[in-house]
């Protein structure tokens, strides 16, 4: 193998392994409030989506319907959410977001927006073919994922 190759591996793992450290540490903090990314993708998933239910939140983001119920609970335990069951159906939950998670949502929010406006002045002075080039590699990265499950 030459170098050029073993060094874009070794960057790609490089790269993986700095998200995967990411994940576990507390990235987002308003106050005293911390949140782990877990919580934040959560929250993300629950905004997007109205009347989304827990095997719904479990499928968007790849993890268990426990892995959703106890993230769930801590969110609301940190006075984020407020979770209800659902008069019509007993197994089914209404979620909402209290002022404090609104809070949350709103200055999150304002962190993707900058994160992604990086991302935009980066891709306006590349040209299309090396777009297209980075979108297949990044595809490509995605299905060796998801063939990892």
């Amino acid at each position: 193998m030459d170098s050029n190759k073993t060094s874009l591996a070794e960057q790609i793992l490089r790269i993986s392994n700095k998200l995967i450290f990411l994940e576990k540490k507390n990235i987002f903090k308003l106050g005293g409030l911390k949140l782990y990314p877990s919580e934040i993708h959560l929250i993300d998933v629950i905004a997007k989506g109205h009347d989304i239910n827990a095997s719904k939140m479990a499928a968007r983001l790849g993890v268990t319907k426990g892995a959703v119920s106890q993230t769930l609970a801590r969110l609301e335990k940190k006075g984020i959410l407020h979770k209800t069951k659902d008069p019509q159906n007993k197994n089914e939950l209404t979620v909402y977001f209290t002022p404090l998670g609104k809070n949350v949502l709103e200055e999150q929010r304002k962190l993707q927006v900058r994160f992604h406006d990086q991302y935009a002045k980066y891709f306006s002075n590349i040209s299309e073919k090396e777009k297209t080039i980075i979108m297949g590699f990044l595809k490509k990265m995605e299905d060796l994922f998801d063939g990892l499950k």
